[in-house]
């Protein structure tokens, strides 16, 4: 997994087992690679790259993510039966019928040596689908026990079953946002919130935050890095007398006040995500909500997402849906992903 908040490459190695009382998971191994200066720099450049410099480094970046996995292996030791790759989302516009997640398979499975899933979204992209949220199919088989699933990343998105029904969408920007703003200061992100916490709430940027467009439509629906750079950050640099501090604070409150309303009414919320180590942001959350906000356990904060993913991939191989039309409104849920053998 890579997400959007460029923290690294989450990397699990992982075990699944249907028993009598539904699905059972292990998570063996995992650890977090920090992308070195160069990585960085090539994956903050991608989206503005010509189409050979972008072809290019989509090759590139899949042979580095297979150099981790192959040492991932040999350091512990393990014989996966296939790699599942998330990539790294360069391009997200599903009303335009594209998405681009970056880290070609075909090099992934050539420098580690195992198979490999990827290019999860595409496929329900293609059937009208947002090709997102889709954790939802884990959420659903693996936590069935919580009223609701709240991962905050580089986005914030919610997972919940309604009368039968698994129903999941984006609710906001977090860390894409938040580590934009740490970053003027220095810093890849906002360590605990404490910036956030020392600044002062601009409330007349939180009301026009919250009156943004997007939070009044309904689902399904996402959010891609495109969103941000069109609707977020242009509301917020209208405000430019307001400090960096003060700027983190009200984009926390902002982001509490959306994922609060959209966990409503849910009693026990499990928060995964590396959003939940602000713990001034999880502070915010618990006073606006009220409910049991439920902070997963270390690793599950970190390596959920990885998990799932690990889970869709093995339902792909095994020839299972691992979409769910009701939370991508695709017009068929499928078994989505291309499949790479080394």
């Amino acid at each position: 997994m890579s997400g959007t908040s460029l923290d690294g490459v989450d990397i699990a190695y992982c075990g699944f087992r249907l028993s009598n009382s539904g699905w059972e998971y292990r998570i063996e191994q995992a650890e977090t690679i920090g992308y070195s200066s160069l990585i960085l720099r090539m994956l903050h450049r991608m989206p503005e790259m010509n189409a050979v410099e972008l072809i290019k480094s989509d090759r590139e970046l899949g042979s580095y993510y297979g150099n981790i996995a192959a040492d991932f292996i040999k350091k512990h030791n393990i014989e996966p039966e296939f790699l599942s790759s998330h990539g790294h989302t360069i391009f997200h516009n599903p009303a335009y019928g594209y998405t681009f997640q970056a880290g070609h398979g075909a090099n992934i499975a050539l420098e580690a040596g195992v198979p490999v899933v990827c290019d999860f979204r595409s496929g329900d992209v293609a059937l009208g689908g947002q090709g997102a949220p889709l954790v939802p199919v884990g959420d659903e088989l693996l936590f069935s026990q919580y009223d609701a699933l709240v991962n905050m990343g580089g986005f914030a998105n919610i997972s919940m079953n309604i009368n039968g029904k698994r129903l999941a969408w984006d609710i906001c920007p977090v860390n894409i946002v938040l580590n934009y703003f740490a970053r003027l200061k220095g810093s890849e992100y906002d360590k605990n919130g404490q910036w956030a916490k020392t600044g002062i709430l601009c409330t007349e940027l939180l009301r026009e935050l919250n009156d943004i467009s997007y939070y009044s439509q309904q689902q399904p629906k996402s959010l891609g890095r495109e969103w941000v750079e069109s609707a977020f950050l242009p509301v917020i640099q209208k405000y430019i007398n307001l400090s960096v501090d003060d700027i983190l604070c009200t984009v926390a409150h902002h982001a509490a006040n959306q994922i609060a309303d959209a966990a409503a009414n849910k009693e026990k919320v499990l928060f995964s995500g590396g959003g939940v180590r602000n713990t001034f942001l999880m502070s915010l959350i618990r006073s606006k909500s009220g409910q049991r906000a439920i902070a997963a356990d270390s690793i599950l904060i970190d390596f959920k997402e990885a998990l799932v993913f690990a889970f869709l991939g093995w339902l792909r191989i095994n020839r299972i849906c691992n979409t769910l039309e009701s939370a991508t409104g695709a017009k068929k849920a499928i078994s989505s992903g291309a499949i790479y053998l080394p």
